[in-house]
């Protein structure tokens, strides 16, 4: 059984998280959550067993802090930072688009979401597309993202 079978990844992010090379969304959203900051280098210097114990962690499992505290300290020696730059919590206003998503959609010549179609969202699907449009700079994982959600069409359906 593949890696991404049993653990709580995308079809997105499955090329980029399938072997736990790089920070899955649903870690990403448990280390916001928690106002924890694991960088990347970090993450690749745990074990693999210690990235799969991390990355079967459901989004807002209220174990995780824990968990990487003693998985940081085991094999980092230390626990993990304290996240500095509060995360956006721009995802869970249900009510408006976030400024960032607005902005990638254009970016990739998408049409937003319409505002009912953003609040039925899971919040944790919320928090992906808030997360990958953080930046000014087109997300090659948003418009994948877009349409995994149903949030866009392909080509081929227009």
């Amino acid at each position: 059984m593949h890696l991404y079978q049993r653990l709580p990844i995308f079809v997105f992010e499955i090329e980029a998280c399938e072997n736990l090379k790089f920070i899955t969304m649903a870690i990403r959203f448990n280390l916001d959550r928690n106002g924890q900051h694991l960088s990347l280098a970090d993450w690749q210097r745990l074990p693999q067993a210690a990235r799969e114990t991390l990355a079967s962690c459901l989004p807002g499992d209220d174990d995780f802090a824990a968990r990487l505290d003693e998985i940081a300290r085991d094999h980092l020696g230390r626990a993990v930072e304290r996240s500095v730059d509060p995360a956006s919590t721009a995802w869970q206003d249900t009510n408006t688009l976030p400024p960032g998503l607005l902005r990638q959609c254009e970016l990739a010549d998408l049409t937003p979401p319409d505002v009912g179609d953003w609040a039925t969202l899971p919040a944790f699907r919320r928090y992906v597309l808030t997360k990958l449009s953080r930046r000014d700079t087109p997300n090659h994982c948003f418009v994948p993202a877009m349409l995994e959600f149903g949030l866009a069409r392909t080509p081929a359906e227009l």
